[in-house]
């Protein structure tokens, strides 16, 4: 950077990425190896960095070398403050989770600039989605469209990519956002937090399909309340009936006539692998259960061993962090065999799936 004005933007995404960390300048400075006065003048912009001071300050704030010297897209900017010196915890969450969609869609533009990621398999019609009915409607055309039926959905994570929306489990107990690529067909990137409950990260992956599929520029559930606006609405209906579709529900009701009520809720949580709420909501809405058994089935939530009794094991869980789906990890390692990404790139896009001598031969161009 040669600006005086590029340097003091440079200090500022350090000083955002430390306070994000709840970390003081004095701990920061210490933690790369730095006075605490050189560190005042880096976030002041007086002060350059070295590449060497650089990826130390990105390994210590646990953030991409890429953020300090890439300015975040403007669809993220255009919805989020500047971080204050002692934000919140939905603050910070929110800033981290943008860091890393920020991150991530990069990554995606790499890939796809590359050729190495292919344009989306099927779009569907986004204009038409304007209420709770027509939310559903686009569900079931989605599932229509990947071949689903009314069946529960195995790896979420595949199905997204199928509709050109490149998902990422991170590191965050926290739910997700998604970002639609410009000039791209239809591409988008999402990530998800990976620390929260496996039917939760389900119900948050088709969250941010439904995004995607309805074409919204950007979009980030932390700090989302329970009073959700008039877009959350659709999205919701739309998660509810792709991951639960009302009609699959209904065919498969009287398949365990022996069992309660609560019982077949159970066999449909781990089929569906699915949040219990999700689930006594979507056999409510299928008109399976009445107002006063689902208010009393949402309470008495199953444990661990109620899944043991009713179907011999619990639910395999889905979207853990790290994952991606496989046309991503496809994609990279034929990127690094046809000498597009390096090793020590290829590992950081797997997001520790292998490691460098876990990577195939690179191809004999000769060959």
């Amino acid at each position: 950077m040669e600006h005086r004005d590029e340097w003091q933007a440079l200090g500022e995404r350090v000083r955002e990425a430390r306070v994000a960390a709840q970390l003081s300048q004095g701990e920061l400075a210490t933690r790369i190896s730095l006075d605490r006065t050189a560190l005042v003048k880096i976030e002041a912009g007086t002060r350059r960095i070295s590449a060497t001071e650089l990826f130390r300050l990105a390994d210590a704030l646990t953030v991409p070398a890429s953020y300090f010297v890439a300015a975040p897209r403007a669809a993220v900017v255009s919805r989020r403050t500047a971080l204050v010196d002692d934000p919140d915890q939905a603050d910070r969450t929110r800033w981290r989770l943008d860091t890393a969609l920020d991150a991530h869609a990069r990554d995606v533009e790499q890939l796809v600039e590359q050729g190495l990621l292919p344009v989306p398999d099927h779009r569907l019609p986004r204009s038409t989605v304007t209420t709770p009915d027509t939310a559903r409607q686009l569900a079931q055309d989605a599932r229509t469209a990947a071949a689903l039926g009314d069946d529960p959905i195995g790896p979420l994570i595949d199905h997204c990519e199928f509709f050109g929306l490149y998902l990422l489990v991170v590191d965050e107990d926290t739910d997700g956002a998604s970002l639609l690529l410009d000039g791209h067909g239809g591409i988008g990137a999402a990530v998800i937090g990976g620390r929260r409950h496996p039917g939760r990260r389900r119900w948050t992956a088709a969250h941010e399909l439904g995004h995607h599929l309805m074409g919204d520029e950007y979009h980030a559930d932390v700090g989302v309340h329970s009073a959700r606006d008039e877009r959350e609405q659709l999205i919701d209906a739309f998660t509810a009936e792709f991951l639960l579709p009302a009609e699959g529900l209904r065919r498969r009701w009287p398949a365990h006539d022996h069992d309660d009520e609560r019982s077949r809720l159970i066999r449909i949580a781990a089929e569906h692998r699915a949040s219990w709420s999700a689930v006594v909501d979507a056999a409510q809405r299928a008109d399976l259960l009445d107002d006063g058994a689902a208010h009393r089935l949402r309470s008495d939530r199953p444990v661990r061993g109620d899944f043991l009794a009713t179907v011999g094991a619990e639910p395999m869980p889905d979207l853990q962090t790290g994952a991606t789906g496989s046309r991503w990890r496809q994609a990279v390692v034929q990127g690094y065999r046809r000498g597009a990404i390096t090793a020590a790139r290829a590992v950081e896009l797997l997001h520790g799936v292998l490691s460098e001598d876990e990577l195939p031969a690179v191809a004999d161009p000769a060959a």
